[in-house]
């Protein structure tokens, strides 16, 4: 069974608010990742903290509770595959906190990387925040415990094997 297109009538959501940030980036993108990306993501579930799709150029992300517009990435094809070179980020303190610009981008990384492409990632972390702060928010920000969110970890087993 094929996974359905996100589209902007898949879930409630509201436009990016006037107040907002651009950001330049250097971003590249295969075809083939692309069109994984352009499928987006609607949520499932009340733990699907976000919902992902592709509207023209842009890649918007919103907040599923919300439906807040948090970021929109502009991805437009060129000579290489798919380069993603704005980033808008919502300033609208109502609705998004921002942590630095840096923090943004790597999120946006992260959402695409880890939920859109399905590859291993490690959650951006914060600098600012203590250990038991970057749990927190993670859960926060993803909707999932911050230890089973699929990615590896490392244990020691006493022995050979």
């Amino acid at each position: 069974m094929s996974k359905q297109r996100a589209t902007a009538v898949s879930w409630p959501n509201k436009p990016m608010p006037e107040l907002r940030k651009e950001l330049l980036l250097d971003g590249q993108y295969s075809r083939e990742e692309f069109v994984t990306i352009s499928q987006g993501l609607v949520p499932q579930s009340p733990a699907d903290k976000w919902f992902i799709y592709l509207a023209d150029e842009w890649l918007y992300f919103h907040r599923s509770a919300s439906g807040s517009c948090i970021f929109q990435l502009q991805i437009m094809p060129d000579d290489n595959g798919y380069a993603a070179d704005i980033l808008l980020v919502n300033q609208d303190p109502g609705q998004y906190r921002s942590l630095s610009d840096a923090y943004d981008v790597a999120l946006v990384s992260y959402l695409i990387d880890a939920i859109l492409l399905g590859r291993f990632a490690s959650f951006p972390q914060p600098e600012q925040f203590s250990q038991e702060d970057h749990a927190k928010h993670q859960q926060h920000v993803m909707g999932q415990n911050p230890t089973a969110d699929g990615g590896l970890s490392l244990r020691v087993v006493n022995g050979n094997r």
